[in-house]
């Protein structure tokens, strides 16, 4: 079993409501235990409104860290997020991977085919290389698991 520490964020729509389908969507990898923060936080682009933000834990039996993303991926899109778009772009869902059992590294691979949109290749760094800078990441996150360290 695999414990992964994934962010979630909203600027579009119903942001709360998005919110929520992204944590039910995440139940079906596994048990979720939602963060009791949920923050608003300006869009650091200037691009779009404010996003609405938490942390999730989620512990999978999927096998490593490479299908839990590509899996948090497939939520995104299935939750009407636009790929490809511009970086920074507003969304109706974003998830990040910020950690996953303490591994620390960079991974590459082919891109599934149903990610092709993503491009041929999938990249991972953990942990997430911007999490501890994000206070909308890491103030839910220890509101989560308090003495968790990125």
């Amino acid at each position: 079993m695999l414990t992964a520490y994934i962010a979630l964020g909203s600027n579009l729509g119903d942001r709360r409501g998005n919110i929520s389908l992204g944590v039910e969507c995440l139940r079906r990898l596994g048990r979720v235990t939602p963060s009791p923060l949920v923050v608003e936080t300006d869009d650091e682009s200037g691009l779009g409104p404010p996003y609405i933000n938490t942390v999730v834990r989620l512990d999978t039996d999927l096998p490593d860290p490479c299908r839990i993303l590509e899996e948090c991926l497939r939520i995104e899109l299935e939750c009407s997020r636009v790929r490809p778009a511009p970086k920074n772009s507003p969304r109706t869902m974003d998830l990040d991977l910020v950690a996953v059992d303490g591994l620390r590294g960079e991974w590459e691979w082919d891109s599934p085919a149903d990610m092709l949109c993503l491009g041929p290749k999938l990249t991972l760094a953990l942990p997430h290389p911007r999490a501890a800078a994000r206070s909308f990441v890491v103030e839910p996150l220890v509101a989560l698991e308090p003495g968790i360290k990125l």
